[in-house]
């Protein structure tokens, strides 16, 4: 063949190979499958404000901004999420005001710098309004109201960021006034909005200057708002620990936390505070952390005073006095509502035995209505009550009757129905906190009754401690209780699903079903069944928080593999009133304390500054936890005598790292076992990246209990090349910018000994940066500046020298640098998320999970990104079943595993393996949760659901009767012929 008629053809071939690509593949589901393996929760986060629809007759609607930025509407009655819009991701103080009145629903969000306006029933959105002025505290606003024909309507929104007032229309959201209330200089953060009766606006500011700046804006028709402004000396005011409210009747009054003191002063004409203590008043305790101020409700010239967690005031104050109304103690939180004419004060307390009380009473007298109280069962698991929002309606026979929707203590939404008489009931619930989790893990179910008796009796102590006719009676009892199981489930079979006993979850034969184990930044811990997501155990821990990465340790000691011991896990968390670190133990499957005296979990008088899982095990099977204190001190949890043996014998052997992010440094320690038993660390090398100006961003080791089927890879002439399966390998990523030019430099640093085995360096490339690291090979992906675009690169490590040890690796041994492969690709997105899928035995093909931003969950199968892979393929590669080099990547709608499904706000993924060694279980966990099954490389070691068993057998059955005939036809003809 000519040269020319080998380059006409190289276009086809690549064509045809291009093709080929995606097409092994490409996988997906039936339309009813939909729901079958997989299940996704929806979430809002916790909740800020709330108010109830006011858009219909019957309120069905209750609008929330959350934490979390996101704006939704909830089913008054099911608690199920009629609408919800997340906003822009990355505001740290969520939706700042949630105004709402008729038929005008208004949010502000991003310091002020974007208002909304939506439709209520359907959550459409009407208009927005987007500033750029980058505030770093929250806005405040309310809706402006006018009249027209003796009814008042909302004329506009007025919101008040650092520097600026705006007051937008409410019809199509266009800016009416814009005026820069304060310099920068002037203002101190803490800023107050208010609407006199009168129509005119008050700009309250709490300057940094010991000064409270106050700005009025009055209307005056063809001119617009002309401002007047006035300070006033506070030198008791600090803007971290005073708060201040505006009366009906507008008196300013101020809580100032480190005084202990209230303030106030005419908002009209006022040119001096009057201050007033709590002791004055005839308090003699309180907490100062919990002390803050509200307004009872708009209008009103009462104000609720808090003293501490479960004390509350009622107070009404003027110009130079304070006067308590009412005292009231036992109570959480405290709200106000308006029905037949009439102010109800609804209060949240402490019933006399360990119950709920709502309870309303009217301010005109200050009396409690027993015809509102209800009460219900007061559950710790939730905390106490933080925030309520009540709704009234009228009932039948013309009383009031009232809905309350109750924010607690671990983020949970409970709505409250009231019953006959004063029995309260839950209508629904919310676990909300679900939205941030901060840890999870997968625990394999306990294995059933059934199993259990042979756990039993093929223990380890039955054949050394029982005779012969012991073990045999065992035998035949353990079969009789057996039978006995099979007849009782028969039995519960046959009764009606309501009848039903529910039983404990147990291990399925592929051991597909998990415990999933969530713990979330609210210190709520969950166990969700993986089957469906249902909450199967939750445990409330309100004294933790997360550490300053934003991150808990969590660690499953012993699995339930080892019977009869139950399964343990721990928590290494903070302890929020000191900073310290805190350890709690429980049982992953039912969720209860292994020490019921510690049932909170047990402080510990050290700074954590990092926990590790060591890989050894003490004579109960329990994996101990090794936490590094911020003085690099080492202690065990439990401690062991005969952990401490194990660590003597392994003196020196066991090597763990700190990466200092500022400073971009890296250092080795090893644990060193002294003769009086005390574990210390001995550090084995310290390592100061390259390039100063840069901080690391990332440190990604291998998975620890990560299974390696294949030690090398087969060319096509018959020759292997042989992983580089460095078990202690680190992948680490700094980002900085050198001489005005962004950098993105990768660093493998062998974590026993220091040495970087390989680093490379992308100019002009900048994150997010999303990493895995896997067996041989590390995929990153990133942001590519010069041609605005984003990158995967993948590298994967071979031996230079052939295979050195096929059991074991040994980084203390002197070796050659690996040979690395590396190669780019185009991705057309950014990612939210990455991670790699994983069996129990590691035979099959990995596959990337991809976490899009549009909310997607996709797998990309790892052969894809392949170094090796040749511009001009050759008969070699394709007998090697390489592919040809394309430099973009595509996203094929068949790997989406979300289908049409959006999975909002995906900060990670964990992923399982199961029974099956094709499986993969994987938690995709954010705003929302997914929870599917991957198989990488199809299902090979179990029958497809859709295998035809009647065309077997029928099959099979033709067979053995074809036999049979084809028997009795030889044996007669067998009988003729010796006739003959």
């Amino acid at each position: 063949m000519t040269a020319h008629g080998q380059g006409s053809l190289l276009p086809w071939i690549l064509l045809v190979a291009t093709l080929a690509v995606h097409v092994p593949p490409t996988s997906g589901m039936y339309e009813d499958q939909i729901g079958k393996f997989d299940w996704h929760q929806q979430y809002i986060g916790a909740v800020r404000q709330a108010a109830f629809d006011q858009s219909a007759p019957v309120s069905k609607r209750i609008f929330v901004g959350t934490e979390s930025n996101v704006v939704a509407a909830i089913n008054s009655r099911t608690g199920q999420l009629a609408w919800r819009h997340v906003q822009e991701r990355g505001d740290p103080w969520g939706v700042d005001a949630v105004l709402h009145k008729n038929s005008v629903l208004v949010t502000v969000c991003s310091g002020g710098d974007a208002v909304r306006a939506w439709d209520p029933a359907s959550g459409t959105l009407l208009w927005e309004f987007l500033a750029k002025e980058k505030n770093d505290s929250p806005a405040k606003a309310l809706l402006v109201e006018g009249k027209q024909n003796d009814r008042s309507y909302v004329e506009s929104v007025a919101v008040l960021t650092k520097k600026t007032l705006r007051i937008l229309s409410a019809v199509d959201g266009h800016e009416m006034v814009s005026t820069e209330v304060w310099s920068s200089g002037e203002s101190g953060g803490t800023a107050i909005l208010h609407q006199a009766s009168n129509g005119q606006l008050f700009a309250i500011s709490i300057s940094s200057q010991s000064t409270i700046q106050i700005v009025s804006y009055t209307h005056v028709p063809g001119k617009g708002y002309e401002a007047v402004k006035r300070v006033v000396p506070a030198g008791w005011a600090l803007p971290q620990s005073t708060q201040c409210v505006v009366t009906g009747d507008n008196i300013l009054v101020c809580s100032e936390a480190s005084s202990n003191s209230l303030h106030t002063m005419s908002l009209v004409d006022g040119s001096a505070f009057s201050a007033v203590t709590l002791l004055s008043l005839g308090f003699n305790s309180w907490q100062p952390d919990s002390l803050a101020i509200r307004a009872v409700l708009v209008g009103r010239k009462e104000v609720v005073l808090r003293l501490a967690k479960d004390h509350y005031v009622l107070v009404q104050a003027t110009a130079n006095t304070v006067t308590i109304l009412k005292d009231l103690p036992d109570v959480y939180t405290t709200t106000t509502a308006r029905s037949q004419e009439r102010d109800i004060m609804f209060v949240v307390k402490k019933g006399s035995k360990e119950e709920l009380v709502v309870t309303g009473l009217y301010l005109e007298n200050l009396k409690e209505d027993p015809a509102l109280t209800q009460m219900i069962a007061r559950q710790l698991h939730y905390g106490s009550p933080q925030q309520v929002t009540v709704y009234t309606f009228l009932k039948r026979d013309g009383a009031t009757g009232y809905r309350a929707l109750l924010q607690m203590e671990d983020q949970s939404l409970l709505m409250l129905q009231q019953l006959q008489g004063n029995q309260g009931h839950v209508m629904w619930q919310r676990n909300e906190a679900l939205a941030s989790i901060s840890a999870v893990d997968q625990v394999d179910l306990p294995v059933s009754e059934t199993e259990s008796k042979f756990e039993e009796e093929f223990g380890e102590e039955s054949e050394e401690d029982l005779s012969v006719w012991q073990m045999f009676t065992r035998r035949i009892s353990t079969q009789l209780e057996q039978l006995k199981d099979l007849a009782d489930k028969f039995e519960e079979y046959r009764k009606p699903k309501a009848k039903q006993v529910e039983k404990q979850l147990e291990r399925d034969p592929f051991n597909l079903r998990k415990m999933i184990v969530a713990v979330t930044s609210a210190g709520k811990l969950y166990g969700l069944d993986s089957a469906n997501g249902d909450v199967v155990w939750q445990y409330f821990l309100p004294n933790i928080r997360c550490f300053s990465q934003g991150e808990m340790y969590l660690f499953v000691q012993r699995t339930t593999a080892h019977f009869p011991h139950p399964p343990q896990a721990m928590l290494v968390a903070q302890e929020k009133a000191t900073g310290n670190g805190l350890v709690f133990t429980f049982n992953p499957t039912t969720g209860q304390p292994v020490n019921t005296s510690s049932a909170s979990g047990i402080p510990q008088p050290f700074k954590v500054l990092q926990a590790n899982l060591l890989p050894v095990m003490n004579n109960h099977h329990l994996h101990p936890v090794m936490i590094v204190d911020s003085d690099h001190g080492v202690h065990i949890f439990p401690p062991s005598s005969s952990v401490l043996s194990v660590l003597k014998k392994n003196n020196g052997k066991i090597f763990l790292h700190a990466a200092d992010l500022a400073k971009s440094t890296l250092t080795g320690f090893s644990l060193a076992t002294s003769h009086d038993g005390t574990v210390e660390l001995a550090q084995a090398w310290h390592l100061s990246l390259p390039i100063p100006s840069q901080k690391i961003v990332g440190v990604v080791p291998r998975r620890a209990n990560e299974h390696v089927h294949s030690q090398g890879r087969v060319l096509s002439d018959r020759s292997v090349m042989y992983k580089y399966l460095n078990p202690n390998l680190l992948a680490v990523v700094t980002e900085g910018i050198e001489r005005d030019i962004p950098l993105l430099t990768l660093y493998l640093v062998d974590a026993v000994t220091g040495q970087v085995v390989y680093s490379m360096q992308h100019k002009r490339a900048s994150g997010p940066i999303h990493l895995v690291h896997s067996e041989n090979w590390v995929v990153y992906h990133y942001w590519n500046g010069k041609f605005r675009r984003h990158e995967m690169t993948v590298l994967e490590l071979f031996e230079s020298q052939g295979d050195r040890n096929s059991t074991t690796f040994s980084s203390l041994s002197t070796q050659s640098l690996p040979l690395v492969l590396q190669q780019a690709y185009i991705f057309p997105t950014g990612l939210a998320a990455m991670a790699v899928s994983n069996t129990e035995r590691g035979i099959t093909a990995r596959s990337l999970l991809l976490a899009l931003p549009n909310g997607g969950l996709m797998t990309f199968p790892k052969n894809i990104l392949d170094p090796r892979r040749p511009i001009i393929p050759t008969k070699q590669h394709q007998e090697e079943g390489v592919y040809p080099y394309m430099p973009e990547l595509h996203i094929n709608p068949m790997t989406l595993l979300t289908y049409n499904q959006s999975v909002e706000g995906i900060r990670g993924i964990h992923i399982g393996a199961a029974g099956l060694e094709s499986t993969s279980v994987v938690l995709a966990y954010g705003l929302d949760l997914f929870y599917t099954r991957i198989m990488p490389s199809q299902m090979f070691d179990v029958l497809k659901e859709d295998f035809d068993y009647f065309f077997i057998s029928s099959i099979l059955l033709g067979l053995v009767m074809a036999t049979l005939i084809t028997h009795r036809l030889a044996a007669m003809k067998t009988l003729n012929r010796s006739w003959r």
